[in-house]
């Protein structure tokens, strides 16, 4: 979620989006896939899946009930304020009842329709690979090693195929989702492996240096190559391996200020691009400093109110449906 912000934020300091920019962006969202099928792994097993009858639909619609509510409600600010897309700058299309529809639903790629604000184009993927994670789910729960290898090798032939073939398979270039399967697997793989009990052999702080030469060396293959799966794959798949080998950061102040950003990380995806709108376009007549305070300040309000008012009563509504009693956990809803 900090890559895409940083990214939006720079593309808009400078007028266009850069390659550093653009992959700063690309991984940001690819490390969040990673990310957010390994917590939601987690949580069907906190939910003692399978033995615990209705796990499928307690997942299906607690997800539902944390990431629509909130991307519907900013939606219709976007509307509402004409909050450009993609470009802070940009011109302000006129979007008809059915781009509405699909942005609503969070089909607009299976609809062949336009993101009205630029950010929601990964939402769709996410919902989209929920139709297979509780069975992913089933398999990384098995210590088998084959299950797991027949798992990742699906998946890469399927991005493989989705690539490779997305001018002569008629439709299949709606199933984007098919081309980051290696990205949400890289998180059943952390699972996996975290499962199998081994102790970390790396201490918390050697964390950042992983991140930093991953993104590094993966800068000039993903920049050549920007829709390779292969990339991704290896991107991904190497913090998958990762994340099991690195202890976990003890409580400080900087795990303190990790929670509250993840708390809070949903709202600040959606509503950074409105903020930065804000801070570039309305503010454009005032100094730096007062521009800089909007957009710091509208982001701040903006995320605290969308938490309190809207994810939160969806999360404890899905809670409530199923008579959750467990401590509330933050859960991703976006990168």
């Amino acid at each position: 979620m900090l890559l895409v912000f940083a990214s939006h934020t720079t593309s808009t300091l400078i007028g266009h989006e850069s390659p550093i920019a653009a992959w700063m962006g690309r991984a940001g969202v690819q490390a969040f896939f990673v990310h957010t099928s390994l917590v939601l792994m987690a949580s069907m097993e906190r939910d003692n899946a399978p033995e615990r009858t209705g796990w499928i639909k307690r997942f299906y619609v607690r997800r539902a009930l944390r990431i629509y509510p909130l991307s519907i409600a900013v939606v219709i600010v976007v509307l509402l304020l004409r909050v450009p897309p993609i470009s802070t700058f940009g011109h302000t299309p006129t979007f008809s009842i059915g781009d509405i529809a699909a942005n609503f639903a969070l089909v607009q790629n299976l609809a062949n329709r336009p993101n009205i604000l630029g950010v929601l184009w990964t939402l769709p993927l996410e919902l989209q690979m929920y139709v297979v994670l509780p069975l992913c789910y089933l398999i990384a729960r098995r210590p088998s090693f084959g299950g797991m290898a027949l798992l990742l090798l699906a998946g890469c032939a399927v991005a493989d195929i989705a690539t490779r073939f997305v001018d002569d398979i008629p439709g299949i270039w709606r199933l984007q989702v098919l081309k980051f399967v290696p990205c949400f697997l890289s998180g059943v793989l952390a699972f996996w492996l975290l499962r199998l009990k081994k102790r970390p052999g790396f201490p918390s702080w050697i964390w950042i240096p992983i991140i930093a030469i991953d993104l590094a060396i993966a800068y000039f293959p993903a920049t050549i190559s920007p829709d390779s799966w292969m990339v991704r794959a290896a991107f991904c798949g190497a913090l998958g391996v990762a994340i099991p080998l690195v202890a976990n950061l003890g409580a400080s102040r900087l795990t303190h200020v990790a929670n509250v950003i993840a708390k809070y990380s949903y709202g600040i995806y959606l509503i950074h691009r409105i903020a930065l709108w804000f801070g570039f376009v309305v503010l454009q007549d005032h100094s730096p400093l007062v521009r800089v305070t909007g957009i710091a300040a509208s982001l701040t309000i903006g995320c605290y109110l969308a938490y309190r008012f809207i994810e939160r009563p969806g999360i404890e509504l899905g809670r409530s449906l199923f008579h959750v009693r467990a401590k509330l956990e933050t859960e991703p809803a976006a990168p």
